[in-house]
């Protein structure tokens, strides 16, 4: 235990602010299976649907902070080339 206040209220906020961050990375793990269970079955409307809420994901997790930007864009462009693999 930390014997300063300001150090406790810093554990504080870092507890909350990790089960935060956890549940963001949770649900954008989700939504990345669910556009590759799309891409994986061949259905490039499906794939697409699902693109459009992983991308907003990523977007909203990197305005939050919980993700870098250029990370996010990273992931865009990967699951991009993807569905644009697609036959």
């Amino acid at each position: 235990m930390p014997n300063i206040a300001s150090a406790s209220k810093r554990l504080r906020q870092n507890e909350v602010r990790n089960l935060y961050n956890r549940k963001i990375k949770s649900f954008l793990n989700t939504q990345k299976k669910k556009v590759i269970k799309a891409v994986d079955s061949n259905d490039k409307n499906l794939a697409s649907e699902e693109f459009k809420k992983y991308a907003s994901a990523l977007d909203k997790a990197a305005r939050k902070s919980v993700i870098h930007a250029n990370r996010a864009a990273a992931k865009k462009s990967d699951m991009m080339k993807k569905i644009n693999a697609m036959n």
